[in-house]
């Protein structure tokens, strides 16, 4: 039977309501990101007329939403942050002069990547599952692998040890933990999402800066055997406190079933413009990060070790604090128009900044000005995917998102190092090469945003 017009009405009339408030809120409207949280609960028909009754699930914005943030931060310092990439320049030059001096630059290169490699294949598996069963048994499951890996790199000898371990090991500890903790600010933040989810991913900065000077340090003064001992004690205990700080509002009878793979995506071009953006801008992010280290010791060779590490530890100073500011930006402007601005500005910095830079003082502005603008795209993914899709299943579309990460993780930063061996250490080739690349992802970029909201100063 057709719903008469009246109660049409009214029920349009609830929604607009809600929309209403949300927006007096400084929210995003109802009918976009927070349509996902709008639960039918009741629909029935009683005397002729269809009755809806609406739930609004609006996060609280606050209260235990930043202690389960806090564990957030520390997952993402203690793992993401140390094996993803931000330490790994660090690692790479003690490897390469003290462990491995017969290693090309393109194997370590390699190394270094391998355990982005597996998160980023495998990050779909867990945060679908966890999207179905729960966040907290794997981040559980994730937090002890990564604790075993780090234990098994201090008793690793070869090479191939090495691969092993930060490849497959430590890649899955990443999966199991990365889409899980960047999905869950979007449980308990809405009006300050993009500045609660930027908070998390900085957490993985915050962790290299930290873990940059004091492994350093402990290298030079330790070994690796005990430096990565004492790590793995430093990880056990910060994982296990942060378990506990995290919990989910959602209820066990509001876990969706599994769809594994929403065909709906592919066949929407918006997804492809936004999959692909990240698919160039990853190519282009890793390079400096990994040569830093190697490019300030080709420069001015009698810098000590420390000196030589200290760019790369204010470029995850800077990142951190660039990937909490971006979250403001993009509560404000939009966070679409804020993924492609910083987008942009990291290929032009190593395109206009680090082709030129030959003095420390150069090789430090560039850092810090790279590191706050060339990590945010990884902190406005969920916020982006909301915005485009909405909250639902976000774990779930954050791993899917990220397997084209996958290219630009295992040959970006190779490819760099096969370009600075392939022209003789020429720099420049190599800051064209990545910044380019960049440039090429905010522009792909351009089409889903303007599918999605044609005008060119709305904020979206």
């Amino acid at each position: 039977m057709d719903t008469p017009r009246s109660e049409k009405t009214h029920v349009e009339t609830e929604f607009t309501q809600v929309d209403k408030a949300l927006k007096d809120a400084g929210a995003p409207s109802a009918a976009t990101s927070v349509a996902p949280s709008l639960r039918n609960v009741d629909m029935y028909e009683k005397g002729g007329a269809a009755l809806l009754e609406t739930v609004v699930d609006v996060p609280p914005d606050g209260g235990r939403g930043w202690l389960v943030i806090l564990g957030c931060v520390i997952y993402s310092a203690a793992t993401v942050g140390w094996g993803y990439v931000v330490v790994w320049g660090v690692t790479e030059q003690y490897f390469k002069e003290h462990v491995f001096p017969d290693a090309s630059d393109s194997v370590l290169s390699t190394l270094g990547s391998m355990s982005g490699i597996f998160m980023t294949l495998l990050s779909v598996i867990p945060g679908k599952l966890a999207d179905r069963y729960g966040y907290k048994p794997f981040l559980a499951a994730g937090g002890i692998i990564w604790t075993i890996s780090m234990l098994a790199c201090a008793f690793s000898t070869k090479l191939w040890h090495f691969f092993l371990v930060m490849g497959p090991m430590q890649g899955i500890a990443n999966a199991l933990v990365y889409p899980l903790i960047v999905a869950l600010p979007a449980q308990w933040f809405l009006k300050y999402r993009g500045l609660a989810t930027g908070m998390v991913v900085a957490g993985s900065s915050i962790g290299g800066a930290v873990s940059s000077l004091l492994f350093r340090a402990m290298l030079s003064s330790l070994g690796l055997q005990k430096a990565f001992a004492i790590y793995t004690a430093i990880d056990g205990v910060l994982l296990l406190a942060a378990w506990f700080m995290i919990s989910e509002r959602r209820k066990p009878t509001q876990r969706k079933e599994i769809i594994w793979i929403d065909r709906s995506f592919f066949s929407d071009p918006v997804f492809w413009s936004y999959g692909l953006c990240f698919f160039f801008t990853v190519f282009g992010y890793l390079s400096p990060v990994f040569f830093l280290p190697t490019f300030a010791k080709q420069q001015l060779p009698h810098l000590s070790p420390l000196l030589a590490a200290l760019p790369v530890t204010m470029l995850n100073f800077s990142a951190a604090t660039g990937r909490t500011l971006i979250g403001f930006v993009a509560d404000r402007v939009g966070p679409v128009n804020a993924m492609w601005s910083v987008i942009m500005l990291s290929g032009l910095t190593q395109m206009l900044i680090w082709s030129f830079v030959s003095n420390y003082a150069g090789i430090m502005a560039f850092a810090i000005l790279y590191g706050f603008v060339c990590g945010c795209f990884l902190s406005l993914s969920p916020a982006v995917s909301a915005q485009l899709y909405g909250s639902g299943r976000l774990a779930g579309l954050s791993g899917l998102m990220l397997l084209f990460n996958l290219p630009g993780n295992s040959a970006g930063a190779p490819l760099g190092g096969a370009i600075l061996s392939a022209t003789g250490g020429n720099w420049l080739a190599v800051s064209l090469y990545s910044g380019s690349l960049q440039i090429v992802g905010a522009t792909v970029l351009l089409y889903a945003r303007f599918k999605r909201e044609p005008k060119v100063f709305s904020c979206y």
